[in-house]
């Protein structure tokens, strides 16, 4: 387990993601969903390449949210990367070629199983959101050792000011299968809209308004 290190929300700066940050982004997302219920239904935890393509998917998702200019928010101090969130207009699909890119990449790097998985996950929380334009926060984490100090929090807050300024949204979303992610989603301000199982994963869908 990584040591503790202190660091006052005060001095956390919130940037926009630098490509060069996209592998220590992929990382820490990949330490902070490795042990995810959902994430180890969709991409096969009992098969031992699991954690290989979990790693490719989420560098592919990181790629493919760059590539459509969706927002990727770090927290920073100094040089070191804190915590992300990542944000997904859910009305609007990305571009058909990215889209195409994507999905051949993740075949070849996650497998069709975890493909189709990932696919009709999209399918299930779109078809729940369709009322109004909104951003799902597809990724959000914070590096072990900076965990407890509110960095999760200032990240939410940051979704919260991104889709402000991006305007023609009404509200952000986000699906977690864990308790304890609920209650933090909860205490940022986000309630329950939806009990929903994904690929028998029971989980909850959150909104908060933003308008």
């Amino acid at each position: 387990m990584p040591t503790e290190v202190a660091v006052s929300t005060q001095d956390v700066e919130l940037v926009e993601l630098d490509v060069c940050q996209l592998n220590s982004v992929a990382s820490l997302l990949f330490q902070t969903y490795q042990n995810d219920a959902l994430m180890q239904r969709i991409f096969q935890v009992e098969k031992a390449d699991y954690a290989k393509r979990l790693r490719a998917a989420i560098r592919e998702e990181l790629i493919a949210q760059w590539d459509n200019d969706q927002p990727i928010i770090a927290a920073m101090h100094d040089d070191a990367l804190l915590g992300v969130v990542c944000l997904s207009k859910v009305e609007q699909q990305f571009g058909p070629a990215s889209r195409w890119n994507w999905y051949i990449s993740m075949l070849l790097t996650a497998g069709w199983v975890s493909t189709r998985y990932v696919l009709e996950k999209e399918r299930q929380i779109k078809s729940l959101l369709k009322e109004q334009p909104c951003y799902l926060l597809s990724f959000i984490g914070v590096a072990e050792q900076y965990q407890h100090q509110g960095i999760g929090r200032l990240l939410c807050q940051a979704a919260v000011q991104e889709a402000v300024e991006r305007g023609a949204v009404k509200q952000l979303a986000v699906f977690t299968s864990d308790q304890q992610q609920q209650a933090f989603f909860n205490r940022c301000g986000f309630s329950q809209q939806h009990a929903l199982d994904v690929h028998d994963v029971p989980g909850a869908l959150l909104t908060l308004s933003v308008d």
